[in-house]
């Protein structure tokens, strides 16, 4: 069984496209995150954090081109890796890019590509170089609505009102229905649901 290659598809074609790379990389990083918002609450110690969205993942992969046994010039591997940076004239924006090796799959657009040249024939040809290349995990807008998960939490949870905030907008995002406001208001025992203090604390009990 022969050596998996690695492949960058454009996926923004119908069908895609791959482009293999001359060498498999030696090896890359994800880097994840998640996105909180601070608020300060008086008589607290700290502010309470509250969490806002996620962010975009990033991957970063070096690739090696070698053309000095002349099967392949460098070149044209150049020029392939070029194309998921350069802006589509029919999309006007670069293509969607999906990396793919063994059990890595990550579709994202390139916000990076670096290209470092480290030998030469003696026309000055480039024969050797390695590219670092860089991909912001992307999502289509109607995919993420269609695979968000809009489920009640499974514990009692704390948040923090925000200004203007009202408890169906709280239901909203706790539960998916804004209907469920009562629940909160009980659970909080509040009276007169209209009327939330901004940095108020609040029970989200479980339904």
């Amino acid at each position: 069984m022969g050596l998996a290659k690695a492949k960058l598809w454009n996926v923004s074609v119908n069908p895609p496209q791959a482009t293999e790379v001359m060498f498999n990389p030696t090896d890359y990083g994800i880097d994840r995150g998640a996105n909180y918002a601070e608020l300060d609450v008086p008589g607290l110690k700290t502010p309470i954090l509250q969490f806002v969205r996620g962010e975009a993942q990033t991957l970063s992969l070096s690739l090696f081109l070698d053309g000095s046994d002349a099967r392949r010039p460098v070149k044209d591997a150049l020029t392939a890796l070029r194309k998921f940076i350069s802006i589509d004239g029919e999309l006007h924006t670069p293509p969607v890019c999906l990396f793919e090796w063994g059990d890595v799959r990550f579709q994202g657009v390139a916000t990076s590509l670096k290209e470092k040249f480290s030998l030469f024939d003696s026309d000055g040809n480039v024969v050797r170089a390695t590219v670092t290349l860089t991909l912001k995990s992307y999502e289509a807008v109607e995919v993420q609505i269609r695979d968000m998960k809009r489920s009640s939490p499974d514990r009692t949870r704390v948040r923090t009102v925000r200004d203007g905030e009202t408890l169906a907008q709280l239901a909203n995002e706790a539960y998916g229905d804004p209907r469920l406001w009562r629940t909160i208001a009980t659970q909080n025992g509040i009276d007169h649901p209209r009327f939330l203090a901004t940095g108020q604390t609040l029970r989200l009990p479980a339904v």
